[in-house]
């Protein structure tokens, strides 16, 4: 007797099912599958919407990355080197806190 890898549901009660989960598992993943998005997508999206409306300055010696709000979000030192993953993930992280801080206000 074969079990769901799932839910621990009879499999071959009649006939042969070669499948390793139940149909009502195989159908609660298709379900989960089709409403969230793909892992990392959801990340890329907003950094590519964050990116479309930042403004990038070298000013008094200083890269800045500014949000349309005016928000700093980034800054570093004009000889400074830094992974753009990093300024991104921060960017991100800064705007999201000033984001969440204006809706209070």
């Amino acid at each position: 007797m074969k079990f769901c890898k799932d839910c621990g549901g009879v499999l071959n009660l009649f006939g042969n099912n070669t499948s390793l989960l139940c149909s009502s598992c195989i159908q609660h993943k298709k379900t989960l599958l089709s409403k969230e998005p793909e892992p990392g997508q959801e990340a890329e999206t907003d950094v590519a919407d964050l990116l479309g409306e930042t403004v990038i300055t070298y000013e008094n010696g200083k890269i800045i990355l500014r949000s349309k709000e005016g928000w700093l979000l980034w800054s570093a030192a004009g000889e400074t080197q830094t992974e753009l993953k990093t300024v991104l993930k921060t960017a991100k992280f800064i705007y999201e806190i000033r984001k969440k801080r204006k809706k209070k206000s």
